[in-house]
Formats: structure tokens, C-alpha cells, sequence
């Protein structure tokens, strides 16, 4: 069990290495923008959502995929999510850049939710993340005997993307130190960017991506 619970952590990591997508930018701009404490509930409302499509793989919604169409679905929602997403971090006000006041106001306990909900569905609604632990519970049943096997690698697993989901908020606040209120807007825009090129790609694939149908 120890032995699966660390094979489980070394993918942990490599995730937390190799892994770059929407919800690694979306923490990033919340910690920056709003500071540790926002960022460390939109990544633990990203755990949740990681959680809760593991569990579902595991329990069977692979069969969903059987189906060309589902498939399209739930890409086009995903890519609808993340323009979303994207298009309102482009166009959100941003504090005036005032010389007696460079410092961006910390939200209230009150936005703490809305991070929690804003980190679990921009993390449930991207395709790709369902895929991917698709891929990997299929590999880890054929790989472990016992269910409890299973839960200790996934729980190594998503225990070390979490706490590296806050390692990279930590290290996003210590930059936020030394950056200009002007270097700070750019940050922003270019995470809404990003969040759009995202759901620009997931576009893509719905509607010009041969492959898509033999999925």
C-alpha cells in the first residue's frame, strides 16, 4: 500500500511539472490579484472537482466516451466554460493605477465561495482533465488488484497536486512583491488570454479535428 501511495505521488509530480493548462493560469491570477488564501480555495475547489471525475471514471462514466456525440458535447460546454472564464478575466475593471494606492484590495471572506466554485468548474468542465484521469484509472485498475490499491495511488496522486497547487500560489504571491501595478495588469490580461486561446482550441477540435469522430 505505502509502495502504491508513493507511485501514485511520483505522478503527482510529473503532472505538476508537464501539466499546463486553464486552471494552472486561473490560479496564478488569483493569487497575484487577490492573494494566497483566494488561490489556496480555487485549488482546493480544483481537488474537489479532481476527485469527483476520478470517482466517476472509476465507477464507469467511461461509457459516456462510446459515444461520438457525447463526446462533441461535452468539448463544446468545456470550450464555452473557458471563454467564459477567459473573456471575463480580459474585460474584468481592474483597481486605477494610483500612486498613493498600488496595492490591489484583498476581497472579503464573502469572495472565498466564488473561488471555490470559480477553481471546481473551470477544472470539471475541460474536457481534457476528464480524459486524462480517464486514461489513468484505467491503467491503475489493470495495474492494482483491490480497490484499496487504487484509492491509495489516487490518493497520492491528487494529495501531491494539490500541494503543489499551493506550492505555485506561495511562489505566485512572492512574485506579486516586486511586480508594478502596470506588470500586474499585464498579468491579468494575459492570463484572460490564455483562458481563451484554451476554449479557442477546444473549438477547434469540436468542429475541424478529423480525429474527433473516431473518438
Amino acid at each position: 500500500m505505502v509502495h502504491t501511495f508513493f507511485h501514485g505521488v511520483f505522478l503527482g509530480l510529473g503532472l505538476a511539472v508537464l501539466f499546463i493548462g486553464p486552471s494552472l493560469f486561473a490560479l496564478i491570477q488569483a493569487s497575484i490579484k487577490n492573494g494566497f488564501r483566494s488561490a489556496a480555495v480555487m485549488a482546493f475547489g480544483i481537488s474537489v472537482s479532481d476527485i469527483l471525475l476520478v470517482s466517476l471514471a472509476y465507477l464507469g462514466a467511461a461509457q459516456l466516451i462510446d459515444n461520438p456525440n457525447n463526446v462533441r458535447y461535452m468539448r463544446m460546454v468545456g470550450s464555452v466554460i473557458l471563454l467564459g472564464f477567459g473573456i471575463y478575466t480580459l474585460f474584468q475593471k481592474h483597481t486605477k493605477e494610483d500612486a498613493k494606492n498600488e496595492k490591489i484590495e484583498v476581497p472579503t471572506s464573502g469572495h472565498l465561495p466564488i473561488m471555490f466554485v470559480k477553481g471546481f468548474f473551470l477544472n470539471l468542465f475541460n474536457p481534457s482533465v476528464f480524459f486524462f484521469w480517464l486514461t489513468w484509472v484505467g491503467v491503475a485498475s489493470s495495474q492494482y488488484t483491490t480497490r484499496r490499491e487504487v484509492i491509495a495511488f489516487f490518493a497520492g496522486t491528487l494529495g501531491t497536486v494539490f500541494a503543489t497547487d499551493l506550492a505555485k500560489s506561495y511562489l505566485a504571491k512572492l512574485i506579486k512583491k516586486i511586480l508594478t501595478p502596470k506588470i500586474m495588469k499585464f498579468v491579468h490580461y494575459l492570463m484572460g488570454v490564455a483562458l481563451i486561446i484554451c476554449g479557442l482550441v477546444l473549438i477547434y477540435d469540436v468542429f475541424f479535428n478529423k480525429g474527433l469522430s473516431a473518438a
